[in-house]
């Protein structure tokens, strides 16, 4: 039913904007309203998701005999909002926006659900003194799991903040302050912790050319997970140094590269690691995009209340832009992810490949086909083969996906 539903979404959208170009109304005047100085800019998506392992199940026997074999479905995904901006440049602007996402189950109607999002972001500029911030909030109600060994459908509250004041000290020099806070907040029947996280840091910052800064920081935070009346928090203190803005003429990206120690809260005990954060884009040619993230990094868990661990997360995307008219879009990713806890003797591990294929139908409207694989393994290297049945510990999600969004 709700496939039938996508497709007449898709035809009286595409209908809706054929009839009005033909009564002299243009797409912008219903895609980006402006009211002084004021943008509003509303958009709308729909897709079409074939998944055939819904509930991130494992393929063993010992798995299908207490959760069920694997599970596929088709899922319908409708989703509207807007963003809203005041300001005539980039330097002082205010904005905010909201976004709703809901997901139809074609044979799980059970678990169909929806998401709600928000985010207000501000970036002031007055004589020598910056000011930047962003905050997002969201309600999310879907299947959690996906990187973890627990799977379960449950509502969650997440919160993220974000500041950052810098002061030029010189023409090319500054002095910068900037904090970061997050959260996620489960519901109380959840089988996941709730995380809570801030970080304060302070720098230097030297601008070598128009378009090249290094800058020297270090920070200082706390990260606690909590669940059923319990938590556990860890100290973090780290360093580092970087570099950020064009390498080259056709390299650009940030190189960050630290030291973190992190210290519980509750035994005393710590333990550092190095921390790497690249981000990079490397232009090959005048269609090819090639980008790389790696990051490295100490975190805490929602599927291990006791225990921190150190990430290791690679990505590579090439993607490319087909035909002289450019409304061709091909990309492909490969990323691999592995997380280990030295405390608990467990090693998590993700490998995700993909494509996808898009298509500029208009500057206001786009079409995407893609598939995804990801396979997800945690080993349990202390033989607590207990630990293992209590949820999916090794399994394999394939997924093809066809969707479409208006807006500008």
């Amino acid at each position: 039913m709700m496939t039938k539903s996508f497709q007449r979404l898709v035809f009286c959208g595409i209908a809706f904007f054929c009839t009005g170009k033909t009564l002299g109304i243009e797409p912008e005047d219903l895609l980006h309203y402006k009211i002084g100085n004021w943008h509003f800019r509303p958009h709308a998506s729909s897709s079409l998701t074939a998944n055939d392992n819904i509930f991130f199940r494992d393929n063993s026997a010992e798995s299908e005999a207490l959760f069920g074999p694997k599970e596929g479905d088709v899922i319908t995904q409708l989703g509207t909002g807007f963003q809203a901006a005041l300001g005539r440049n980039e330097i002082n602007t205010f904005g905010f926006g909201y976004d709703f996402l809901h997901r139809f189950y074609a044979d799980h109607s059970e678990v169909s659900s929806g998401d709600h999002a928000g985010q207000v972001a501000a970036s002031i500029e007055r004589g020598k003194v910056r000011f930047r911030t962003a905050h997002s909030a969201s309600l999310q109600t879907g299947v959690q799991g996906g990187n973890t060994w627990r799977v379960q459908q449950n509502d969650r509250i997440l919160i993220s903040d974000q500041l950052r004041v810098s002061v030029d000290i010189t023409p090319k020099s500054d002095l910068y302050l900037s904090g970061t806070y997050s959260m996620t907040d489960q519901d109380e029947s959840s089988l996941f912790n709730d995380i809570e996280s801030w970080n304060v840091a302070g720098g230097y910052g030297f601008g070598y050319s128009e378009k090249l800064r290094f800058f020297a920081q270090t920070s200082y935070g706390e990260q606690i997970s909590s669940r059923l009346g319990r938590s556990w928090g860890w100290d973090t203190l780290g360093v580092s140094i970087g570099a950020e803005g064009e390498f080259t003429d056709k390299l650009t990206g940030t190189v960050q590269l630290g030291y973190q120690q992190q210290t519980s809260q509750i035994t005393g005990n710590g333990g550092g690691t190095p921390t790497v954060t690249l981000e990079l884009e490397q232009l090959l040619g005048r269609r090819t995009l090639l980008t790389l993230a790696y990051t490295r990094r100490n975190q805490v868990n929602i599927d291990a209340v006791s225990a921190a661990s150190v990430s290791d997360s690679f990505r590579l995307n090439l993607g490319r832009a087909l035909g002289n008219r450019q409304k061709w879009f091909a990309s492909i990713f490969a990323s691999l992810w592995q997380n280990d806890f030295p405390d608990i003797d467990r090693s998590d591990q993700a490998l995700s490949l993909g494509t996808s294929r898009d298509y500029r139908i208009q500057e206001w409207m786009s079409a995407q086909l893609s598939y995804s694989y990801a396979d997800f393994s945690a080993q349990f290297l202390g033989g607590n083969f207990s630990a293992q049945f209590l949820g999916g510990i090794d399994y394999q999600v394939n997924q093809v996906s066809l969707s479409l969004r208006f807006g500008f």
